[in-house]
């Protein structure tokens, strides 16, 4: 699952449309995925999922989706923007796109092997995450941050800790920082600054191995992010080398 190159950053509009393979999640009725980064041990794949006809069947992996965009029905519930979905190994999924359509972003932790049959595992569960309260963010340990870094935290157990994170406008982060855990981040709105590396944007997508230093951070309109990690996190905090102030590095990177 987490076996993979880093990949730091990339705009998914920029990764091409392809076919699911026969046998995946997406391929009945002509679907469309953008993989954005795979395990070639085991299959596991983040791919940007455009969902056109209903499917039916069963999964063979777990998988995190979060609904992108349009609505539909899965196993009798509606389902709808900003939805977090968690698809447990051999659940059946019953999904039907509303008439807009339906994009979702998909987490899957092994191939996305989709099968005719009725599943005699596992559970299908809505986290309706708009319902959900923010809380200030937790990350950093004891140093404290700038006000309006905040959390939702989707789901925790002893293999992985999926959460929301949002900055409001003009909020910022002076160090680099890394965190002990592997970190997948897709960009849902807004805009951060990460570094050198540049402003990561909405559909901006980045996997990132243990202790990876990134960063100073900034966000000039605001953004949220829908991030994967093998564990809850902690920060490890460094000055940025001479010309890497976050002010100096915006100067740079917001150009209209």
């Amino acid at each position: 699952m987490w076996n993979r190159s880093d990949v730091d950053f990339i705009d998914s509009a920029d990764v091409p449309w392809e076919r699911p393979a026969r046998g995946e999640f997406g391929f009945v009725g002509g679907g469309r995925k953008r993989v954005l980064s795979r395990d070639l041990g085991d299959g596991a794949e983040t791919a940007v999922q455009r969902v056109v006809d209903p499917q039916r069947g069963v999964l063979a992996a777990e998988a995190d989706i979060y609904v992108l965009s349009g609505g539909g029905v899965l196993n009798g519930e509606p389902i709808e923007v900003n939805d977090y979905v968690h698809v447990a190994a051999g659940a059946e999924v019953d999904l039907v796109p509303g008439v807009r359509g339906l994009v979702l972003y998909c987490g899957f932790w092994g191939t996305p092997a989709f099968e005719p049959g009725d599943g005699d595992t596992g559970v299908v569960s809505v986290t309706h995450t708009e319902r959900l309260q923010w809380t200030p963010a937790t990350w950093s340990g004891e140093v404290e941050l700038q006000p309006g870094a905040m959390l939702k935290t989707l789901r925790k157990d002893d293999r992985a800790y999926i959460y929301l994170a949002a900055m409001m406008p003009g909020w910022r982060s002076e160090s680099e920082e890394a965190h002990p855990v592997y970190e997948e981040s897709y960009k849902i709105y807004g805009d951060v600054l990460m570094g050198a590396r540049g402003v990561m944007r909405e559909g901006s997508y980045f996997f990132r191995s243990p202790g990876i230093f990134h960063g100073p951070l900034y966000s000039r309109g605001g953004t949220m992010s829908f991030i994967r990690s093998d564990a809850t996190t902690t920060t490890e905090y460094r000055d940025p080398a001479p010309g890497g102030a976050w002010d100096e590095l915006a100067r740079q990177a917001y150009v209209d």
